[in-house]
């Protein structure tokens, strides 16, 4: 009779013997417990349920359940590690579109759609939307700026490419944000490093920018690496840093930066660092800083003498073209 660690369902306990009065009296007893409108769960096993499992089994019938039913969007993407999503007390199930929900449970989100059978995988024995489905169905429903954000922390779980967001973008012809979600694709970028960097990329796209460069790497002559960089625009020489407070503010990290910042300046990096305060009431200050360092780029990296370093030297031959 058990469905999913000890979670059952009334049908099913019926279909064991177990009448409704007796059902009813176990509950009044508290030898059982009700977690869900129908779902179940033995008190007498020491077993709680689990939330994820308990949801699941809402949609349980008689002869068990349809493919393509499956934990999805922000239930997913807390599953799947997507660093940035925000938690959501609900449970989010995603049904097949014949599939009719008998019941809508308290605490569960279910929604009705197709769910291609190789975008649902099995993580800890329950059956959820892969890192890619998440991500593209976050596209479609997310405000845009939090749908970038959730397609670049699904990059960086390691489990999804931009070319597996592409390849899936055609499934989603014709439904609902379907143009959103292109476009979502279109901004993500693989190899950032915080849901914040993510906002400030996106703040300064929304600001009429270039979309920046992201992981800029600088090597010496052996390809080993020398410094990295959040993002900025490589060709213009200019480099762009978000500071997040708990890391930033740490003496060992506080030292580094300033270092670095030196470094970069030296060899003709124009270096412009942010913080959250940028990302609300900065922002339109921080849009015409990036904006002026732009457009005086052609001149600063003119005035570079010969030899300054060798990213300095292309950008002034890319200029001379």
């Amino acid at each position: 009779m058990v469905l999913l660690q000890g979670c059952f369902t009334r049908s099913q306990a019926a279909a064991a013997g177990v009448g409704h009065r007796a059902i009813d009296e176990h509950l009044r007893a508290g030898r059982w417990r009700s977690v869900h409108n129908g779902v179940l769960i033995d008190r007498t096993e020491g077993i709680d349920a689990d939330p994820y499992q308990a949801a699941l089994a809402t949609q349980f019938r008689d002869r068990g359940w349809l493919d393509g039913v499956a934990l999805c969007r922000a239930t997913a993407a807390a599953l799947h590690g997507f660093v940035g999503v925000p938690e959501d007390p609900w449970v989010d199930i995603v049904v097949p579109r014949v599939w009719m929900p008998k019941h809508r449970p308290t605490g569960v989100r279910v929604h009705r759609g197709l769910t291609p059978s190789e975008h649902v995988v099995d993580l800890a024995g329950l059956p959820v939307t892969s890192v890619t489905w998440t991500a593209l169905t976050l596209a479609r429903v997310q405000a845009r700026v939090d749908a970038v954000v959730a397609a670049d922390a699904a990059l960086r779980t390691g489990r999804c490419a931009v070319s597996d967001l592409r390849a899936g973008l055609p499934l989603l012809t014709g439904l609902r944000g379907c143009v959103q979600a292109r476009e979502v694709v279109d901004l993500a970028r693989a190899e950032t490093d915080s849901p914040q960097e993510t906002r400030m990329r996106m703040a300064l796209v929304d600001g009429g920018l270039p979309i920046p460069d992201v992981n800029i790497r600088l090597v010496d002559d052996y390809g080993q690496l020398l410094v990295r960089g959040e993002m900025g625009y490589e060709g213009l020489l200019i480099w762009l840093e978000y500071d997040g407070f708990d890391v930033h503010t740490r003496r060992d990290v506080f030292r580094s930066d300033r270092s670095r910042q030196n470094w970069l300046a030296r060899r003709g990096w124009y270096v412009l660092r942010y913080t959250d305060q940028d990302l609300t009431r900065g922002r339109r200050r921080m849009i015409e800083e990036v904006l002026d360092a732009r457009r005086g780029a052609p001149a600063r990296i003119a005035a570079l003498p010969p030899g300054r370093s060798p990213e300095a030297d292309a950008a002034r031959c890319a200029f001379a073209r």
